[in-house]
């Protein structure tokens, strides 16, 4: 293992969850992926100030800033919440989903360790939602997670040897990366949700299909 190295599952991760920001038309400010010595001596300082023992790290807008504030069930009241959590959840689960189809791993595997801090906002997320929709939740994004990974599957896989390389990217640079390798400039939330809910049919992706958390 050489110290100076980065890991490239540590990469093919944030690179993830950097695709569903992008996708959703969010704002990125700045992806890093750590080398296992800065990783080793100590906490990173993000961009507000904070020290984040992480060995990388998706600085960008979520949706529903702070989940775990809000009252449970309150999409009930407020419909117009469910897509925000739904998109959210993509920006959460797509890290260990695109670590997944990279290992060629179940996905759940990685819910528990590298995408354990993924996993709990993600259920912070879920607890908003009416009661409908509480079961499903979960399994329907990380279907969809798995569907946008591997459609977008040769741009993640170009990001993510770009930030093994380099360590960080700012989200201009990233924005305008992944807009060269798709074609694409997604606007903010003009990607619909549906199409991701059916299987994938393109044969460029690599990597197993991640089975679903257990419940």
């Amino acid at each position: 293992m050489i110290m100076n190295s980065r890991a490239r599952r540590t990469a093919f991760h944030e690179a993830g969850h950097a695709l569903a920001f992008w996708w959703n038309g969010l704002a990125i400010k700045r992806v890093t992926v750590r080398t296992r010595a800065e990783a080793l001596i100590g906490p990173m300082v993000d961009l507000r100030g904070n020290l984040q023992a992480v060995k990388g790290l998706v600085e960008a807008d979520y949706l529903v800033p702070l989940p775990a504030f809000e009252p449970p069930g309150i999409a009930e009241y407020l419909p117009s919440m469910i897509e925000l959590i739904e998109r959210d959840l993509l920006n959460c689960f797509a890290g260990p989903v695109a670590e997944a189809v990279y290992r060629h791993c179940a996905v759940d595997r990685f819910l528990t360790t590298s995408g354990a801090g993924d996993l709990r906002r993600a259920h912070e997320l879920i607890a908003l939602l009416p009661a409908r929709k509480l079961l499903d939740a979960e399994p329907v994004a990380l279907v969809r997670c798995h569907c946008l990974v591997r459609r977008y599957w040769p741009a993640l896989r170009a990001l993510a040897e770009q930030l093994r390389e380099r360590g960080a990217l700012d989200g201009d640079t990233l924005i305008a990366l992944l807009c060269q390798l798709t074609g694409e400039t997604p606007q903010r939330l003009s990607n619909p949700l549906t199409p991701l809910d059916q299987p994938s049919r393109s044969g460029r992706s690599s990597g197993a299909t991640p089975r679903l958390a257990r419940q």
